[in-house]
C-alpha cells in the first residue's frame, strides 16, 4: 500500500486553454525579458547553450526550445525515501504528502510558555512529534538550532532531524556550494554511502527563487552540486501578488513559473535527468499590514493553480500553506484548513508548511498536532466515493430489513474506521461528558497528545559510527562562515 493520502476526487480551476496561455506567456517572459542569474557558472552554462547573456546586468534570455528540452529531460519518477522504507513517499501523481513547515527561529516553550530563540532540542522534539503523526509524511527541520555555532546551525538542524525521525527530511538551508557539500555528505553518511543514497535519497533540498525573476548565486551553485550528487531539488517560486508579482493571481503565477522553469533548465543543462519538483507558494501581500497573507483563500487558490501547472508539465508539485495566527486556536485552524483544502482537492503532491505560526516563523508544539487533525479531516474529504457490491451491501440491507439498525453487523465493524473520519482531538461527546472530564479545548487535547509523544514515542537514532562521521562534518564547518558565497557575481 502506497504511503501518503490516496486521492479519489480532484477539482480543476484552470482550463486547458488557461494553462496553455500561462505557458506561452512564460516562454515570452524568458525569451524577451529574461531572468537575472548571479551565478557565473550558470551564466556560462546558458551562454554555451545559445542564450543571450548580458554580463553587466547578469540578465539571461532563454530561447523557448531550451525550456521545452529541459521539460523532456527531467526525471519522471521521483521517490523521497525515508530512513525507514515504510515511509518512502512516491510522487506518483495519485497521492498527496504533507510536509512540516521549516526554518522558524522562535519557539514558545512548551513547559513555560516563554517566547525564546529556538534550540537544537526544539528541532529534535518537533522531529519526534512529526515521526509519530499519521497525517504528516515528510519532515522539515521546523526551527533552527540558534543555540549552536552560527557556522553550523543548518548542519545541527539536519543532525537533530535525522536522529529523531525515520521519515524523509527536506531542508531549505543549502544556499551556498559549501553548504551543499556538507549537507550532501551528511545524507550519504546517514544512508550508508553514496550508492545507497543515490538509490534511495533520504534527504532533499527546497530552493527558493528570488522574485521577481532572479536567481541567487549561492543557491544556484549549490543546486548544481545537489543535482549532480543525486539530491532531489524543489525550486519554489514565491512572487507576492501585489508586491513582487502582479496583483492578479495568474499574473504572479506566470512570473513564478518563469523562475521555476529557468531554474529547471539550468539544472537539466548541467545534469540531464536530475530530480526536480515544481514548487510555488504565492501568498499575496496584505496591504494593510505588509505581511504575507498566508492561509488566505488567495494563497490556497494560487497553490491549487500551481499544482495544475506542475501536472501540465508532468512534474510533481510542492505548494505552500502557512498561517498568520499568533497562537494555536481558532484562527490557526481556519487558516490551515483554508490553505490546505484547495490545493489538496486540486491534487497537490507535496503540501508544504504545517506546524508553524506567524507566517512560518514561530513554533508551538501543539500546533503541529492540531494541523495533523485538520489534514485528517481533509484526507477523508478528498478520498472520494464509489459504488460497488461492497459499498452498497444489498445482502446486509436485506438481512437487517425494516426498522432495525446496523450497529451489530460485521460490515459495520469492517468499514467503520475506513469510512468515517475518527478524530483524535475533536470532542464529539455531550456537553455534560465534556465538562465533567475537564472542559478541554482543542489546544488542551493537542497538548496532551504532545506530552504523550514526547514521553513514549521512541525513534531509533543513527548508529554510533554514522553519528561520529556526522559530528566530524559539523566540526569541520567551524572554519568558515555560513552563507559567505551567496553574493558572488
Amino acid at each position: 500500500m502506497a504511503y501518503g493520502i490516496k486521492r479519489g476526487i480532484r477539482f480543476q480551476i484552470l482550463s486547458d486553454e488557461d494553462l496553455d496561455r500561462i505557458h506561452w506567456s512564460t516562454l515570452h517572459i524568458l525569451e524577451k525579458i529574461g531572468v537575472q542569474v548571479d551565478s557565473p557558472a550558470c551564466r556560462k552554462l546558458l551562454k554555451d547553450n545559445g542564450c543571450v547573456v548580458d554580463e553587466s546586468t547578469r540578465i539571461a534570455k532563454m530561447p523557448s526550445h531550451l525550456i521545452e528540452e529541459a521539460l523532456v529531460k527531467k526525471k519522471t519518477s521521483i521517490t523521497l525515501a525515508g530512513r525507514n522504507p515504510k515511509y518512502d513517499a512516491k510522487l506518483d501523481m495519485n497521492h498527496s504528502h504533507i510536509t512540516a513547515n521549516g526554518n522558524g527561529a522562535v519557539t514558545v516553550d512548551f513547559e513555560t510558555g516563554e517566547r525564546r530563540g529556538s534550540t537544537k532540542q526544539d528541532v529534535a522534539n518537533s522531529s519526534r512529534i512529526i515521526d509519530a503523526l499519521e497525517n504528516v509524511h515528510i519532515h522539515w527541520p521546523m526551527v533552527s538550532s540558534t543555540d549552536q555555532d552560527p557556522a553550523a546551525v543548518h548542519l545541527h538542524d539536519l543532525d537533530a532531524s535525522l536522529n529523531n525521525t525515520e521519515k524523509h527530511v527536506m531542508y531549505e538551508t543549502g544556499v551556498t556550494l559549501s553548504d551543499a557539500k556538507h549537507l550532501t555528505e551528511m545524507g550519504y553518511v546517514a544512508a550508508g554511502g553514496e550508492k545507497e543514497y543515490r538509490n534511495r535519497p533520504i534527504t532533499s533540498c527546497l530552493q527558493c527563487t528570488y522574485a521577481p525573476l532572479q536567481h541567487d548565486a549561492g543557491v544556484m551553485d549549490a543546486s548544481l552540486h545537489f543535482a549532480e550528487a543525486g539530491v532531489p531539488l524543489v525550486f519554489f517560486g514565491m512572487p507576492q501578488p501585489g508586491a513582487t508579482g502582479p496583483a492578479t493571481l495568474v499574473g504572479s503565477l506566470a512570473v513564478g513559473n518563469a523562475e521555476v522553469l529557468s531554474a529547471l533548465t539550468m539544472i537539466q543543462l548541467a545534469t540531464p535527468g536530475a530530480a526536480v519538483i515544481y514548487g510555488m507558494g504565492n501568498a499575496p501581500l496584505d496591504m494593510r499590514t505588509t505581511i504575507r497573507a498566508g492561509g488566505s483563500p488567495e494563497h490556497a487558490i494560487s497553490s491549487a493553480m500551481a499544482t495544475e501547472l506542475a501536472h501540465y508539465y508532468g512534474m510533481p508539485s510542492c505548494v505552500g500553506v502557512s498561517a498568520t495566527a499568533k497562537v494555536p486556536g481558532d484562527q490557526s485552524v481556519l487558516e490551515y484548513y483554508t490553505g490546505c483544502v484547495g490545493p489538496l482537492l486540486a491534487g497537490a503532491d507535496l503540501m508544504c508548511g504545517v506546524g508553524l505560526l506567524e507566517d512560518s516563523s514561530c513554533l508551538h508544539y501543539e500546533e503541529i498536532v492540531m494541523d495533523n487533525e485538520v489534514v485528517g479531516a481533509i484526507k477523508r474529504l478528498i478520498r472520494g466515493e464509489w459504488a460497488d457490491d461492497d459499498t452498497i451491501p444489498l445482502d446486509v440491507i436485506e438481512k437487517v430489513g425494516v426498522g432495525k439498525n446496523y450497529l451489530a453487523q460485521r460490515h459495520t465493524v469492517d468499514h467503520l474506521k475506513s469510512e468515517h473520519f475518527m478524530p483524535t482531538l475533536i470532542d464529539r461527546r455531550s456537553y455534560d461528558a465534556w465538562s465533567t472530564s475537564g472542559s478541554k479545548s482543542l489546544r488542551d487535547s493537542a497538548r496532551d497528545r504532545v506530552k504523550a509523544i514526547l514521553k513514549d514515542h521512541k525513534v531509533p537514532p543513527l548508529d554510533a559510527e554514522k553519528q561520529k562521521k556526522i559530528n566530524s562534518i559539523i566540526e569541520s564547518t567551524k572554519k568558515g562562515l555560513w552563507g559567505g558565497e551567496s553574493k558572488t557575481y
